[in-house]
């Protein structure tokens, strides 16, 4: 049989037309997925490619990256042959990419769907996989689907009706057709193109960097929209200023936003001239409903600007809020994603509580232990009720620099709750409640222990873990020259610090300190 070269292997692959034991479950060393039927092999090196892969072109012109062309490497050019694809936004980890010098980077496979959407040819997609291309958002496995977004807009799949192609492209159907240049009010002098964001630039309209799927950019000028922003209408009627129309304009300087009450400079609005009324670009379609872990029923938006009292802080507040009616509670929008519980506090040894009906716990002072002001009994709070420890809940998450919420249920469930660093060989009973180990295996020696008192030998004696010298009770090698103090014997492999700024657990390490 004629033998076939391929850049990516220095031996020659042989053609195989149908499956055998080896390559049915082999992976394609191109893309990393399961062979299919016609395939390259080499049978000295147990290397395969796909036929789409082998027949993968060395250079490709996207339509999607007008400026330069892509070329095909057998892996990621960077330490460590890795890189993010811009389509799907997984990981590319020794596989073959599509490479730009302008760092931008693409499966093969998305490289070749993605032009193919761009070629508007989605009709020639091929073979197989052709059944499986539209599933409705009705048809779907929401689940699954919740935390995926559309490969092109990024925006979230479940929001509007979606295609899929393989299960392994998403795409909104209306972002399968998109138009490959649009004129915009905002940058009249060049069309924007639909295309990669490789240059990495914040939408000129949310100012946010989009830095996987498509927008539409003028790259000489570096204006850049992201596909939503482009839909947004330029005026809206809006029930916060019912007397005129609002208008879209860019780069407003200090416009207080009537909805957050915050100054952005620099900022692009929605504005009344005649008014001066504004309201920030991310701030005029809030959510409507909003689940949050705080509270078991959701809460509904309502528009009326009116005083009110945070039921979740405590503290005032006079733009829109979220309301639940059966549970009578309003509500700032920032407060519904306020944590249930924050495991480790940093100024309290225990988790603590958010609660909005302090009756459920015996809270004895009501003095903040932060701020140390009073508490509102009729308002939200944290607190931990076996300490009577109570705080205001935006004392408790004023500054995220000292701690982070992180969710350790998995380890505190295992590791540290089998957190002693030796086990147990002998002990002794003293009296009826009193246990004392009397041999032990621990973690910083490979010989066992044995616990003695005897403080009253050897004056030059010192631990082997904290190098200071022994004067009360102990543990010691019998075969070398090994000792420790009991309190160091029994310091944890696990503990936490509410000194640390990120509140990991720190880890014992033998002949070091207490680390992370």
């Amino acid at each position: 049989m004629e033998p076939h070269h391929h850049f990516s292997h220095q031996h020659p692959l042989e053609f195989i037309e149908e499956h055998n034991v080896k390559s049915e479950k082999a992976n394609c060393s191109g893309c990393g997925e399961l062979v299919s039927r016609l395939s390259y092999s080499c049978t000295e090196c147990e290397f395969y490619l796909d036929k789409k892969c082998f027949e993968a072109s060395p250079e490709v012109n996207h339509p999607f990256h007008p400026n330069h062309s892509l070329k095909l490497l057998a892996s990621p050019p960077y330490i460590g042959s890795w890189a993010i694809c811009a389509f799907c936004d997984k990981t590319i980890c020794e596989k073959f990419v599509y490479h730009c010098s302008c760092k931008l980077d693409l499966h093969v496979k998305c490289a070749l769907f993605s032009k193919t959407i761009a070629e508007n040819k989605i009709g020639e997609l091929e073979g197989d996989s052709q059944k499986d291309l539209l599933v409705s958002s009705e048809n779907g496995s929401k689940e699954l689907l919740k935390e995926t977004n559309c490969f092109a807009c990024r925006k979230p799949l479940l929001d509007s009706p979606f295609i899929s192609f393989d299960s392994k492209f998403h795409l909104h159907k209306k972002c399968l057709h998109l138009p490959i240049e649009v004129n915009h009010l905002f940058h009249s002098q060049h069309p924007l193109v639909l295309q990669f964001n490789s240059q990495r630039l914040p939408c000129q309209i949310c100012q946010i960097t989009q830095p996987r799927g498509l927008v539409y950019c003028c790259s000489p000028c570096e204006f850049t929209l992201h596909i939503a922003c482009v839909e947004r209408p330029t005026t809206v009627d809006h029930p916060c200023h019912r007397e005129h129309s609002l208008v879209l304009q860019l780069n407003l300087k200090s416009l207080l936003c009537q909805i957050c009450h915050e100054t952005h400079d620099l900022s692009p609005a929605y504005y009344c001239s005649a008014c001066k009324f504004g309201l920030h670009v991310q701030c005029v379609s809030p959510a409507p409903t909003i689940k949050g872990e705080i509270h078991e029923h959701p809460f509904i938006l309502f528009w009326r600007q009116v005083p009110f009292i945070c039921d979740a802080c405590g503290t005032s507040g006079d733009s829109i809020s979220y309301i639940c009616s059966p549970c009578g509670l309003i509500v700032h929008e920032k407060c519904i994603a306020l944590q249930p519980i924050i495991k480790r506090f940093p100024r309290h040894g225990h988790q603590i509580s958010h609660t909005f009906i302090h009756r459920k716990h015996e809270i004895k002072s009501w003095k903040c232990r932060i701020c140390y002001e009073e508490v509102n009994s009729k308002h939200g709070c944290y607190c931990c009720s076996d300490c009577n420890y109570i705080v205001h809940a935006n004392c408790a998450i004023k500054d995220y620099r000292w701690y982070t919420i992180i969710d350790y249920e998995i380890e505190e469930t295992g590791e540290l709750l089998n957190n002693s660093a030796f086990v147990v060989i002998k002990e002794t009973k003293l009296g009826e409640n009193i246990v004392i180990p009397t041999e032990i295996k621990h973690i910083s020696h490979p010989h066992n222990l044995i616990f003695s008192d005897n403080v009253k030998g050897d004056c030059h004696r010192y631990c082997d873990g904290c190098m200071l010298f022994i004067s009360t009770s102990f543990y010691h090698c019998s075969q070398c020259d090994f000792f420790i103090h009991n309190s160091c014997a029994e310091l944890p492999k696990k503990m936490y610090m509410w000194t640390d700024t990120h509140q990991r657990p720190l880890t014992l390490y033998l002949h070091d300190v207490f680390r992370c």
